[in-house]
């Protein structure tokens, strides 16, 4: 299944409007403009409970599936440094992306940080990664793996990624959980979660026979045409007391390139941060940053969130047009 596709949508977009933004016009500009006359530049992040975890943290994390495909060490460690100086603690990465090098490279941004502020900063951080394998011991050879890639010695929140309908696999007697859970109670993670795309019914299955602390979902306007997680999982989530960590923010990049009648872009960055933001029960969201522009323009808008009212959010899902399967949601079932 494809990983990601935000990439070079979200590129393209910041290229586009470089020009208007220096010269405070465009969609763009304007974001930037409003968002540090609302908030300041230097204002703190808001924060949120992580559900059980005990733990709360800014509502702005990293989505870092793009910094592990940047061709350059450099600027992967540039934008890592750049998130967590704007306040981001929230580390989204898993050893499928890009073949381990998303967490080496975290890791490595992990120690860039402990060397400046001392060994206690580890902890104001929180780290989470994936296992892709339905066995206890194919989950377990995972997770150590990524241990050693990040360069701790134990994950806040280790999550089984991508449940779809092969969700009781996770529950079988030498299943993916049984090694989580001896994983955990050894002390190699401190939280267990899930991660699912493909369709909300599959992750209220899982949920209902084990009590994952988080689970990473899409959430975005246009998700609430066709296999609803704002619709149909962030209830039974609040009902349950599982934390949402907001995915798909930008719809994978299609949000971002959605144009009106005139051609013009419908939506911000910050339109679509406020959006998943708003939702009841979403504690932090982790879009991909490839530049530190993008770093930029997102934790400006985080620090100028405002709850919207009902008539806005509907204003915003009305704006995101058709579903039309997977040329607009392509990380769902059809």
């Amino acid at each position: 299944m494809k990983e990601h596709t935000s990439a070079w949508t979200r590129r393209t977009f910041l290229s586009a409007s470089a020009g208007a933004a220096l010269a405070g016009l465009g969609g763009l500009g304007r974001l930037w403009q409003d968002s540090s006359a609302a908030a300041g530049q230097s204002a703190a992040l808001p924060t949120a409970a992580l559900g059980r975890t005990g733990r709360v943290l800014p509502r702005l994390g990293l989505g870092c599936f793009p910094v592990g495909g940047l061709a350059n060490e450099d600027d992967a460690a540039a934008v890592l440094d750049a998130a967590l100086s704007a306040g981001v603690r929230y580390l989204d990465t898993a050893p499928s992306y890009h073949a381990g090098r998303s967490e080496s490279r975290v890791g490595s941004a992990i120690k860039r940080w402990t060397e400046a502020h001392g060994p206690e900063a580890r902890n104001q951080l929180y780290v989470a990664t994936k296992t892709l394998d339905r066995t206890a011991d194919g989950a377990r050879r995972e997770l150590e793996a990524s241990l050693k890639r990040l360069g701790i010695d134990c994950v806040d929140c280790i999550q089984c990624h991508e449940v779809h309908d092969d969700w009781e696999s996770l529950f079988a007697k030498d299943g993916a959980l049984a090694g989580l859970e001896k994983a955990r109670d050894e002390g190699l993670a401190r939280h267990i979660g899930i991660t699912c795309h493909r369709d909300p019914s599959y992750a209220i299955s899982a949920i209902r026979r084990f009590p994952f602390v988080t689970a990473l979902v899409p959430i975005n306007p246009i998700d609430v045409q066709h296999h609803s997680f704002v619709r149909g999982f962030l209830p039974f989530a609040a009902e349950n007391g599982v934390a949402v960590v907001a995915m798909k923010v930008f719809g994978g990049g299609f949000l971002l390139t959605t144009r009106d009648e005139k051609g013009e872009r419908v939506f911000t960055p910050g339109d679509l941060l406020r959006y998943a933001l708003a939702q009841p029960g979403v504690a932090v969201c982790v879009p991909g940053c490839e530049t530190l522009e993008h770093v930029r323009v997102d934790a400006v808008a985080v620090r100028g969130f405002e709850q919207p009212d009902a008539a806005w959010l509907e204003g915003v899902e009305a704006k995101a047009g058709r579903h039309e399967g997977k040329s607009t949601e392509w990380y769902k079932d059809g």
